[in-house]
């Protein structure tokens, strides 16, 4: 499993609202739950928010 990290942003002035690490075995995965998020927020708050891939962590890899 990885660590797929996102960072959530508001439309307007492009100021990060929150980072993510979702746990996630692949791409598409990770992505279709960083789009619930993105559901969840927008019911919550009312706010439009996008998303921005930043990288991949690998979890509990042990490089000798």
């Amino acid at each position: 499993m990885k660590q797929y990290v996102f960072s959530f942003y508001t439309v307007q002035g492009k100021t990060i609202v929150w980072e993510e690490a979702i746990l996630a075995s692949g791409m598409m995965e990770a992505f279709s739950k960083a789009r619930r998020l993105l559901v969840k927020h927008k019911q919550e708050k009312g706010v439009p928010v996008r998303v921005r891939y930043k990288g991949v962590r690998y979890r509990q890899t042990d490089i000798a």
